[in-house]
This record gives structure tokens, sequence and C-alpha cells, in this order.
């Protein structure tokens, strides 16, 4: 059995200065991002991730940022978790977004680990990707081209994960990015999750962003986590809420729907079972919330 506590596989290392030498050694077969290490460092450990050589991103001061640019709020590949929920912009305009990363380990762990870490980890479990999907993010990928310079593309955060643990980047990308639009007047999110302890990994979480209408839910997004291979939208829940004048009734009829849209399993923390239950109570929650920080009245 590996231990948890000693890395026994030789690889070797980068410590890039720019994006453009971060790139060009991930071309290298076998190379893989390390920023914080939370998750790969325990995946090393326990041989289940086996890089031949660690590209560390940390080092680039260019991908340490949080900017407003133009309708979008980027937020850099080295950003750390810990900054990026106590940043003025993300706590005023995605509030959701902060409590999702403050439910993500311990102090310790937001100290060190990054938002692209966290998606491009791809557990189908993780508490940002809800979130991110709820609120229409997309991810910025980059890579070298034939001639050595650097190409930036955008994909919508809910076709960047492919399976469990597995994503669309290719040998030589990276995530540079994740981009959130600027929500707008009348727009509210929110986040809830269900887990063992705390510190757990969730037995299931779920997010959902409105956008009102006087007393009309004129859009609507939910997504969950753990209740299927990735994290997902529901689009039952959506479809039935989207147009109508917002009730209690309306929201528990529509919550009732997620159990559609999902496909949980049995595992080591939860039932299939269980998950279908309790996904409608968490929908209706964070629909609730959603729906009162837009403005409108229950």
């Amino acid at each position: 059995m590996s231990s948890t506590r000693v890395i026994s596989l030789d690889f070797e290392a980068s410590m890039p200065r720019s994006l453009e030498d971060a790139l060009d050694a991930l071309r290298e077969e076998g190379a893989q991002v390390l920023a914080g290490g939370t998750d790969l460092l325990n995946n090393i450990k326990t041989n289940t991730a086996m890089p031949g050589r660690l590209v560390y991103i940390l080092g680039i001061a260019d991908l340490d940022f949080i900017t407003v640019e133009a309708r979008f709020l980027a937020i850099g590949a080295g950003a750390r978790l810990s900054v990026i929920e106590q940043d003025r912009q993300v706590v005023s305009r995605y509030p959701a977004l902060g409590e999702a990363i403050n439910v993500i380990g311990g102090t310790q762990i937001r100290n060190m680990a990054t938002l692209a870490g966290n998606i491009c980890n791809a557990s189908p479990g993780a508490d940002t990707p809800p979130i991110l999907l709820a609120l229409d993010a997309e991810v910025e990928i980059s890579t070298l081209d034939g001639s050595d310079e650097v190409r930036h593309n955008r994909l919508p955060i809910g076709g960047f994960f492919t399976g469990p643990k597995k994503t669309v980047l290719k040998r030589g990308q990276m995530v540079r990015s994740v981009i959130l639009p600027l929500p707008g007047q009348h727009c509210g999110s929110a986040f809830r999750r269900l887990a063992r302890v705390s510190l757990d990994i969730a037995k299931i979480n779920c997010a959902a962003f409105v956008k009102r209408e006087g007393d009309r839910i004129r859009e609507a997004r939910v997504a969950l986590g753990s209740v299927a291979p990735t994290p997902l939208r529901a689009p039952s829940v959506e479809g039935a809420l989207e147009g109508q004048k917002y009730s209690e009734r309306l929201i528990n009829e529509a919550a009732e729907l997620v159990k559609g849209d999902i496909t949980p399993i049995d595992d080591v923390r939860s039932t299939a079972g269980y998950r279908s239950r309790i996904a409608s109570l968490l929908v209706q929650e964070a629909l609730q919330e959603a729906w009162s920080r837009s403005g409108g009245k229950g």
C-alpha cells in the first residue's frame, strides 16, 4: 500500500517565469501543471498520478490576477482560493462563489489551492463547478501554436469536463483563467452543499442563479455536483421556472424535477437514493436564496 506521506516517484521539475515557458514545458509527454498541489501531490503519493514532469505555475506573476475587463471578471490560474473569497469584486458581485470556496478544506488548503486547480482536478463532487456553471462561466485555455505564439480559446465550463477526473485539456495546454460575466441588475445566486463533516468532500452540492423581472423569473440556471460523472445543469428545473411568476409552490414543484436530470450512484460517502431525495431540497433552498438576493420577495 502506498504511503500518503512519502513521494517515491522520480520526476523532473520546471519553474517557468512566463506563460510561454510553461506551455513549452507542457509539450513534453507526461508533463503536468502544478499550482497549489493540494490534490495533485496527494495523488502522486498514492500513485494515482504519475507525471514525468511537474510545471510549477505559481511563480508566474502574470497568472495571479483578479480583474474586471469590459463585461467580465477574470480570475487567473495563479489566484489562490483564500484571495478570491476575500476579493472585493468577488464578494460584492458573486457572493455564492465566495461561499462555495469557503467550504473547500481548511484555511491552509485555501491558502495554497487555486480555482483553476479545483476545476482541472475534475472531481464530480468539487464545490466550485456547480456555482461556475450557474454563473455561466467560461474557461480560457492557452496553448502554443506552430509559430510558438500563445493562443487563447474560451470554452463554456459545461464543455470542460469529460468524465470523472477528466477534462478537455490536451498535451501542451493549460487553463489561463476562469471568466465570469458580470451580473446585471436584479440577479442573485446561491450555493448549498451537504457533507458528513465540514471538511469532507460533498455528498451533494448545488448552485442556483436567478434573473428577476418584477415578480417573474426571467432566467434561471441550476447546477449540481456529486450526482453524475461530471457537474451538470438541471434543464428540467430551469425550463419549469423561466418566465413564471415566483411562488413557493412553483419553486417546490420545479425542484422536484431535478430527480430526472441527475444520475447519482452509491459510494463511500452516500447512496444514490439519499442523493436523489436530498437534491430537490438543496435546489429549493438555493433557488429561494437566489431569488431573495435578486431583490425578489417571497
